[in-house]
């Protein structure tokens, strides 16, 4: 079957805090298409990079299961290729006139793939990624075992939203304790970037994070505004415009090593690196809406009363790890009157962060990738 490349195609995948994008050293895109690839515990990489737009189809055979990529175009394949899993060669060719085929042979069983194009912010660079998924061998689960950070707003000399003798940072604290219970029940790695009254900058919770190679960020908080009538649960994911300036600063930092995940960009040109920083980020914030969207579809099932425009998108600091699915969750406005005394009630809360449990959990097992 084969499959035309759309203009816009949804990002499907869920990073995993070991798996990114793999470059070789190349000088000039203009004459050539660049193939770089690497693989994790159960899915490979593949991406492509070349100067000027190509139309491509993608296609599987079977007996042997093969992927077959063939770009429009007589541009040779400059190849960066060592054994890896799942791959055992690939094979490069003109079967006609105007076509270059990259055929990759498959050693186990394919579960399903998914492909994106990409346009650098400059416009004069493009890319094809395609991401492969094989059946996990699920027979030692702490290979499979996935990591969650949940992060109790606020702490310390930053109280949060007050009223009365109310601090949000004592509600986030409760909240992000028992929903790390409920996640280490369900067999997750779960920490928690603070487990007392501690002030912990904004980056820090970031950073900490990224140290647990989490594969998902939690914030949790209690909001508030001059709006007395506003009130509801509500979830944030990062805006684009924060997204995107936010990327071309880190493409401009000296810290450029730490936030790709280990990849020393100093040995590339300056647009290569804002190409794999930009990669890295587009793909993470597609699946934090992603995610975001899931959990307010299971609330909109429940009682849980829910902001109007529940799903939001903001510059959060905690949200603006490049490589970690993040999420800022609003449980409801303490400014308001009806949520304000239903934040207080632990049984509230606690119908909340199991729903949210759920919600994760479903998340994380299925990957949420199509």
């Amino acid at each position: 079957m084969k499959f035309n490349i759309p203009s816009k195609n949804k990002f499907f995948f869920q990073f995993f805090s070991f798996l990114f994008i793999c470059f070789l050293p190349f000088y000039s895109f203009s004459n050539e298409i660049n193939l770089i690839y690497k693989n994790s515990s159960n899915k490979v990489r593949i991406l492509f990079n070349y100067e000027k737009h190509i139309d491509s189809e993608i296609f599987i055979l079977k007996n042997p299961t093969r992927l077959v990529v063939d770009f429009k175009t007589d541009l040779p394949i400059k190849n960066f290729f060592k054994k890896i899993n799942f791959i055992s060669k690939h094979r490069v060719g003109n079967p006609f006139k105007g076509i270059k085929r990259v055929a990759f042979d498959l050693e186990n069983k394919l579960k399903h793939y998914t492909y994106t194009p990409i346009v650098s912010f400059s416009g004069n660079t493009f890319g094809l990624i395609i991401d492969l998924y094989f059946e996990s061998d699920v027979s030692n689960s702490s290979k499979t075992k996935k990591t969650i950070v949940v992060d109790p707003g606020h702490g310390g000399r930053d109280p949060g939203a007050m009223r009365g003798n109310f601090k949000e940072k004592e509600i986030t604290l409760l909240s992000g304790k028992y929903l790390a219970k409920k996640l280490r029940n369900l067999g997750y790695n779960v920490f928690l970037t603070r487990e007392n009254d501690k002030f912990v900058r904004l980056a820090n919770r970031v950073k900490f994070a990224r140290q647990k190679s989490a594969d998902l960020f939690i914030s949790i908080h209690a909001d508030s505004t001059l709006n007395k009538n506003t009130r509801g649960l509500s979830i944030y994911s990062l805006s684009e415009r924060a997204s995107d300036k936010l990327a071309q600063s880190l493409a401009e930092s000296e810290n450029k090593v730490d936030l790709i995940g280990g990849i020393d960009l100093e040995q590339y040109e300056e647009e290569v690196s804002d190409i794999l920083i930009d990669i890295e980020r587009r793909g993470t914030k597609n699946s934090s809406i992603e995610f975001a969207e899931l959990v307010i579809k299971k609330f909109k099932n429940s009682d849980v009363f829910l902001l109007r425009r529940p799903h939001r998108q903001a510059g959060f600091a905690v949200l603006k790890a490049p490589d970690i699915p993040s999420v800022l969750l609003e449980m409801g406005f303490i400014s308001n009157k009806t949520d304000f005394n239903l934040l207080l009630s632990k049984s509230y809360r606690e119908k909340i962060l199991d729903q949210l449990a759920i919600t994760i959990d479903k998340y994380l097992r299925e990957e949420h990738l199509n």
